[in-house]
């Protein structure tokens, strides 16, 4: 038994040995690290391609740590982690390397050396593949491999001190149109047109203005009135010109004392900035993108766009970069072409605005905090979107004459570089009303004849007294109305008394959901940037639904929200993607991308309650008792509205009116209006006037102007007064 014994210990001995030895065999691919027996050519020749392709590996997505650790421990002396990832990083902005791929091609192994050649695919940007066979060299390094280092390992023709240089070639950036062709932003030589008012001669002081007022927007009275409430030495920007358009003034200017030209090479924006801030603007690389963009071939001291459809459009609007690839000695001398690649100018941008809309509109808002948007009710094409006050985009590439002007920007208080219409979050006011009638009678509870006696004051909820606008107006009170006579004479405890009712009947959420059902509380999918707005889940208690009911509470819009379910209100109830963009096309003028109208939804409600709607906005400006009607008397086009006047906690209330036409012109598709004066005060007064200019200008091909605007001592030329409301006898809105 005792030699039995020793005998299958014997076996179990040799039977472990044989699977350590086995085991040794098999190479484990999660660890090239493993130490192995180098006396063994086949598997040391194993063993150094699995290093290399884990080399490789982490090549391929940049994991420069996870390389640098494979390296001999020279090699480590001779190169930081940081010099060595630097290395790579330079080698593949000059290649504009967008990734790379591999094949180890062979491997052999002598006990202290070893070669594997591999090939290398390099996936360029702009120069395409190309293709390069390199070997790598490795040495043992306690029983593993480790990587001999140098700069031909990244790309082989860089051995012997070796360097690659791209020389780029910029493309020409895309301009930006109007829908019609009018330019609105260029990329070409500029002049910045300004005065210095200290250092104008009395006796040429009449001709500066009318010169410079022949040239840009502003009357001589108007120019003088300016420079003579600015500093004698300060820099008044007055118009920004390319320099084809200059040319037949630029004498002329030269000989006028005061007038300062500054020529530059940028992006230019037409007429001091059409929609700035719509086109947003350019700038330097910032610094911690710097990379990013060289290795998309970028020189270091370009603009990208960092606002608006310059930054959403970077990407068209500035072509695709060409070069040529030089391999350079230590000395710089070119020793050979790479690779080469000829530039693609930039597509031009076409939107959908009206050029001529969009600067009266500017022009009409004087200094208030204000926007306006105009949409085809038919598409959502957007025809003006203004945010005021605005800002001239040069400014942000003018010369150090106009870094008072850009300063300025970033520290006036009414924001001017904010994009109120996109991005300012409102209380909608009684404009709201529109949407809570929708509620009242989806639910069931009214009917477009129901009646109410609408008094100047409603206890609601067993708990409070709301008031009704009448009261503070000194106006009677509007007495027994139906509901779409409650929508056109704005009757607060109407709508009150439908909040309230909403919620006792267990319908909390039926405002919430109406008003999200019309596109309230998300992004409208605009290209440029925007806010959601906040519209909340619930009411939540009673009295809270009754002021949701006014458009009072949480609730919050942008006025592209309001101007899109307008638009839906007047075309039969679709929701239009609101668009700024009709279409892009090549340097060659081939549409490379055209855009068509994109249904978002329909409003959730059914014709009856529509048409209940569409005949209360009507009554708003047609009936006499109508908020609107005084409002907007001798406009000759139909058009459906609502007033609103939303309270806010500190200031003025914000001023709102809303509406569309009915033209139903052929030619000239109608168009919905969104308007709101932040604490201007009553809709009626401050907003309405606004909305009447901007119909009357585009059913007038922009001849006429509606009326003046309360801040208006002629056309387009303001004095602001403070914002009062000018009540007319039963017809004060909400």
């Amino acid at each position: 038994m005792a030699l039995g014994g020793k005998k299958i210990g014997l076996v179990l001995l040799f039977l472990l040995v044989a699977a350590l030895v086995l085991s040794a065999c098999v190479p484990r691919a999660a660890d090239p690290m493993t130490p192995f027996d180098l006396s063994g050519d086949v598997d040391a020749a194993v063993q150094a391609q699995r290093v290399a392709a884990q080399y490789l590996d982490a090549w391929q997505v940049e994991d420069y740590a996870a390389m640098y650790g494979l390296l001999t421990s020279l090699s480590q002396d001779a190169f930081s982690l940081e010099s060595f990832s630097e290395t790579y990083l330079d080698v593949a902005v000059e290649l504009t390397l967008e990734g790379i791929s591999f094949q180890v091609l062979s491997a052999i192994a002598e006990k202290h050396h070893a070669e594997v050649a591999y090939r290398v695919v390099y996936d360029t940007l702009l120069l395409g593949e190309i293709v390069r066979d390199l070997v790598m060299n490795l040495t043992p390094e306690g029983n593993t491999w480790r990587i001999q280092w140098e700069n031909s390992l990244i790309f082989p023709d860089l051995s012997g001190g070796n360097a690659l240089q791209f020389v780029r070639q910029i493309p020409s950036r895309g301009r930006i149109f109007d829908h019609n062709g009018a330019p609105l932003a260029a990329y070409e030589d500029a002049i910045a047109i300004g005065i210095v008012p200290g250092e104008m001669l009395q006796e040429q002081a009449a001709l500066v203005y009318e010169t410079l007022a022949e040239i840009s927007i502003y009357s001589a009275e108007s120019l003088q009135d300016i420079v003579e409430s600015t500093p004698d030495d300060w820099y008044l920007p007055v118009i920004t010109l390319s320099q084809r358009d200059a040319a037949e003034h630029i004498e002329k200017l030269r000989g006028l004392a005061g007038v300062r030209m500054d020529e530059f090479r940028a992006r230019y924006y037409v007429d001091g900035g059409v929609a700035p801030h719509v086109l947003g603007y350019t700038l330097y690389i910032p610094e911690e993108e710097l990379d990013d963009y060289l290795r998309l071939g970028y020189s270091r001291d370009e603009r990208i766009g960092v606002s608006g459809l310059e930054a959403v459009y970077e990407a068209e609007l500035s072509g695709q970069r060409g070069g040529s690839l030089y391999l350079v000695d230590s000395n710089g001398k070119v020793q050979n072409l790479i690779a080469a690649s000829e530039p693609v100018p930039g597509q031009s941008v076409y939107t959908t605005l009206d050029k001529e809309l969009q600067m009266r509109l500017q022009a009409s808002l004087g200094d208030l905090r204000a926007s306006v948007v105009v949409v085809e009710v038919d598409t959502g094409r957007i025809l003006a979107l203004v945010s005021n006050p605005g800002f001239d985009p040069n400014a942000f590439d003018l010369t150090g004459a106009d870094r008072s002007l850009l300063d300025s920007y970033f520290t006036d208080e009414n924001q001017p570089l904010f994009n109120r219409a996109t991005q300012g979050q409102y209380p909608l006011g009684s404009v709201f009303k529109t949407i809570t009638m929708a509620a009242g009678m989806e639910n069931g509870l009214y009917r477009a004849n129901s009646s109410f006696y609408c008094g100047q004051q409603l206890w609601v909820c067993d708990s409070v007294w709301l008031d009704d606008w009448t009261l503070a107006h000194g106006v009677g009170a509007s007495g027994e109305l139906t509901l779409i006579e409650g929508l056109m004479r704005s009757c607060n405890p109407w709508f009150y008394r439908i909040g309230e009712n909403l919620f006792v009947e267990g319908m909390e959420d039926a405002l919430s959901e109406m008003a999200m059902g019309f596109g309230l509380g998300e992004p409208t999918g605009v290209e440029i940037g925007e806010a959601a707005g906040n519209i909340p889940p619930t009411a939540g208690t009673c009295v809270n639904s009754a002021q949701m009911s006014i458009g009072q509470g949480e609730i919050l819009v942008t006025p592209l929200q309001v101007a899109t379910f307008f638009g839906a209100l007047a075309n039969g109830g679709t929701l239009y993607r609101p668009t700024l963009i009709d279409r892009l096309t090549s340097s060659s003028g081939e549409i490379m991308q055209a855009f068509e109208p994109e249904t978002v939804g329909t409003l959730p409600i059914s014709d009856e309650t529509l048409a209940a709607i569409q005949e209360g906005l009507r009554m708003v400006v047609e009936e006499s008792r109508g908020t609107g009607y005084w409002a907007l008397q001798g406009l000759e086009v139909p058009v459906s509205g609502k007033t609103g006047t939303a309270q806010t906690p500190t200031g003025n209330s914000h001023a709102w009116f809303a509406g569309y036409s009915r033209q139903n012109d052929p030619d000239r598709p109608d168009i919905a209006v969104a308007v709101i004066i932040e604490n201007g005060g009553e809709g009626s007064v401050m907003a309405a006037p606004v909305f009447m200019r901007a119909v009357s200008l585009y059913f007038s091909d922009y001849q006429d102007y509606g009326r003046l605007m309360p801040w208006e001592v002629e056309p387009y030329i303001t004095e602001l007064p403070e914002p009062t409301a000018t009540p007319h006898p039963m017809n004060e809105p909400v």
